[in-house]
């Protein structure tokens, strides 16, 4: 069973990273997946919700770091070490590499688990553009496989942490709020 999902995991990233890959997703999903833009958005959210979402959007500009904190921690610190699951640029020859290949673990994407944690806890918060977070969310869990440094079901379990901690700690808030 397990080497069935590897098989299908591989044919996937090869799919996504080589058949669909092209000049303008070369370009843009560098900079889509790069560590330091990704801070820089996810502090331009938190300042946003600071400065203009009043009391409503402190809370969510705080729920969402412990969000993302948490599904850093999980996914880093914890899942990655248990399945030691090896980056495709590491094992497939014909990667489509626009990035550095890390030397870090594969098994989930951490891009995609905090992307999915604050799309989530955002998406809680403020219910009018779900679609919207939702999207981004998912074109950063894309651009790992397209820069050729994560598998598929790597952003799907990321994505999957991202959604279940954001959850978490939104009903751990509203839990302590009710009381």
């Amino acid at each position: 069973m397990i080497d069935w999902l590897v098989k299908l995991d591989t044919q996937l990233f090869l799919f996504f990273n080589n058949a669909l890959a092209n000049s303008v997703f070369d370009r843009l999903m560098p900079i889509v997946t790069n560590d330091w833009v990704l801070r820089v958005v996810f502090l331009i959210i938190i300042v946003l919700l600071l400065i203009f979402g009043k009391k409503h959007g402190r809370v969510a500009a705080l729920l969402c770091v412990v969000a993302v904190v948490l599904s850093d921690q999980v996914s880093s610190h914890l899942i990655k070490p248990m399945v030691a699951r090896v980056r495709p640029c590491h094992i497939i020859p014909d990667v489509h590499l626009l990035v550095a290949c890390s030397q870090g673990l594969s098994f989930p994407s951490s891009h995609a688990a905090n992307s999915f944690a604050i799309a989530t806890l955002i998406s809680l918060s403020y219910r009018r553009k779900v679609w919207l977070y939702m999207t981004i969310a998912a074109i950063v869990s894309y651009s790992r496989i397209a820069v050729g440094v994560h598998y598929p079901f790597d952003a799907l379990a990321g994505a999957l942490v991202g959604v279940l901690c954001a959850t978490v700690v939104f009903a751990a808030y509203q839990g302590t709020v009710a009381k």
